[in-house]
């Protein structure tokens, strides 16, 4: 399922840092990045049609196969539609929607 449209992808690393106080003052002990766990995120405007295709994979939790627009595929991923709505002049067409992407 392809979008019409696609913009403002953004990644949240899992840096998984935590801070440990000690006797002698404050420690950071940190365990580096942890790529399973960044989450992706992305503006789309899509078709009726393919609208409910994504809210299939959401309501069904399905895991698939995303690609950002500098073509990097991203496998086993989750669907989380955060924000959606209709398109101004289009509303019967067209859907907007706010995604965001995470590994099982």
């Amino acid at each position: 399922m392809e979008t019409l449209d696609s913009a403002d992808w953004t990644v949240i690393p899992d840096d998984r840092q935590t801070r440990i106080d000690t006797i002698g003052g404050t420690e950071i002990q940190d365990f580096g990045h942890n790529v399973e766990g960044d989450t992706f995120s992305c503006k789309a405007t899509l078709s009726a049609a393919g609208a409910a295709v994504v809210a299939n994979y959401w309501h069904n939790r399905e895991h698939v196969t995303i690609r950002d627009t500098g073509g990097e595929e991203l496998q086993n991923m989750r669907v989380v539609i955060k924000k959606h709505g209709r398109v101004t002049r289009f509303e019967r067409e067209y859907f907007w929607a706010e995604f965001e992407f995470w590994r099982k």
